[in-house]
């Protein structure tokens, strides 16, 4: 390399400014929601798991044209953005199953953004003929703070309190693809 190459170089890497790295505190949570739903475990198993769309109301795309919970070992929390497409989102790993009694999901979900370890254990009892305990176990760690952590906390307790068990026990399972008036306000 000429030396006045050499040169050209050292003030262009000079003028550049410093790479910009930025530390943030590892922390980690765990919490746990508890919903009791009036329907049988194997209900609540089949409208939780498979497609989620009629109930699952957070999504990177207005109208998803898939939201699905593969309930397999290896399968995956994923949304398709538009029909035909292979744009999308995972938002999450299945890595145990035992159904109709246990999933455990492993991914971001919706902080895909952000580097955060994430699983979300779930698991349903029938604690009586018609009524399931729906557990939900957070396991999460990374870039995340105590007030993310309590936000994560509350998404799922509007997953499962709010949209899950209103759809189950006021019948929406039964027609999917209709408005479900458990959601109107």
């Amino acid at each position: 390399m000429s030396m006045i190459m050499s040169s050209v170089l050292m003030v262009a890497a000079a003028l550049l400014p410093p790479p910009l790295v930025q530390s943030y505190d590892v922390q980690g949570f765990r919490s746990n929601v508890f919903v009791d739903i009036e329907a049988p475990r194997d209900v609540v198993w089949d409208v939780a798991t498979g497609d989620v769309s009629a109930w699952w109301d957070h999504s990177f795309a207005l109208e998803p044209a898939e939201l699905v919970i593969e309930p397999v070992f290896g399968g995956r929390f994923y949304e398709r953005l538009e029909d035909g497409q292979e744009d999308g989102a995972l938002h999450a790993r299945i890595i145990y199953v035992d159904a109709p009694q246990s999933l455990r999901l492993h991914g971001p979900l919706g902080l895909s953004g952000r580097s955060i370890d994430l699983v979300s254990s779930w698991t349903l009892t029938e604690i009586q003929p018609g009524l399931t305990r729906f557990t939900v176990d957070l396991s999460m760690h990374g870039e995340i703070d105590e007030e993310l952590a309590h936000t994560v906390r509350s998404v799922w307790v509007h997953f499962i309190e709010a949209r899950l068990k209103p759809f189950i026990e006021g019948g929406c399972h039964l027609t999917p693809e209709a408005p479900c008036e458990a959601f109107e306000e």
